[in-house]
């Protein structure tokens, strides 16, 4: 015989899910910040380089000193598009899990005060995850557009391009532009995710309560099958709030 599982704990392991998958994407929004702060560092350079080039007769060397910088920035910029894709997937999942959640919530039998309690403490807070979540994702895709526009506009310099300096510093501009504006969308980003992690571990907090008790019942019926109920109730449901 196949006991059916209450809908509070099919929300519990959604939400979960959903926690998990925004921990996730939160370290990867730390590598992706650690990687475009890493590239700044490395257009500096060439900033510099190509400053000094027209200050000294040794300019040709500095030229091609500072176009070897924009290939190192090339290899940095060449890291995110797969960390782009990774912190899609675990925002796109975060997102199933929290639609999954909110459904699995509203299906609960909140005849049991204290579980309709935490069903209506958690389900806000799910909410407005769901809500941070889905505002995460096209950030996140900006950062990686402007990314991948400094990587092409570092690709403009080529051998015969060393004896063009204005070549390399409309390279320099357009890639420290596309740069400082995935920098801007980053820490935006970290702010997000930030306050969806923080919700999400909240939701965790209510989620946990609620799954103790749950199983606290399950087993209390499987003990008494024909008590009463409230002879074997759990402990109160609710986090001090």
């Amino acid at each position: 015989m196949t006991t059916s599982v209450p809908r509070e704990l099919e929300a519990v392991d959604a939400v979960f899910a959903a926690e998990q998958a925004v921990q996730r994407a939160r370290r990867v929004v730390e590598e992706f910040q650690e990687v475009v702060t890493s590239a700044l560092r490395v257009l500096d350079d060439a900033e510099l380089d190509s400053a000094k080039s027209r200050l000294s007769d040794r300019g040709g060397f500095y030229l091609e000193a500072a176009a070897e910088h924009l290939g190192r920035l090339q290899t940095r910029c060449n890291e995110l598009p797969n960390l782009a894709t990774e912190l899609d997937t675990h925002l796109g999942r975060a997102a199933v899990a929290v639609d999954e959640a909110r459904d699995r919530l509203s299906q609960v039998d909140t005849s049991d005060p204290a579980l309709a309690a935490d069903v209506e403490q958690l389900q806000p807070r799910v909410a407005i995850l769901g809500e941070v979540v889905n505002l995460a994702r096209p950030i996140a895709q900006l950062a990686s557009d402007h990314v991948e526009s400094a990587r092409q506009a570092s690709r403009e310099v080529t051998a015969p391009g060393l004896l063009e300096p204005q070549t390399l510093e409309r390279s320099l501009r357009a890639a420290g532009s596309q740069l400082d504006r995935a920098d801007e969308d980053v820490r935006l980003l970290e702010t997000v995710v930030e306050r969806a992690a923080s919700q999400a571990h909240q939701s965790v907090g209510i989620a946990t309560e609620i799954s103790d008790n749950a199983r606290a019942r399950m087993d209390a019926h499987r003990d008494h099958p024909g008590g009463h109920p409230g002879s074997h109730s759990p402990a109160a449901g609710g986090l001090s709030r």
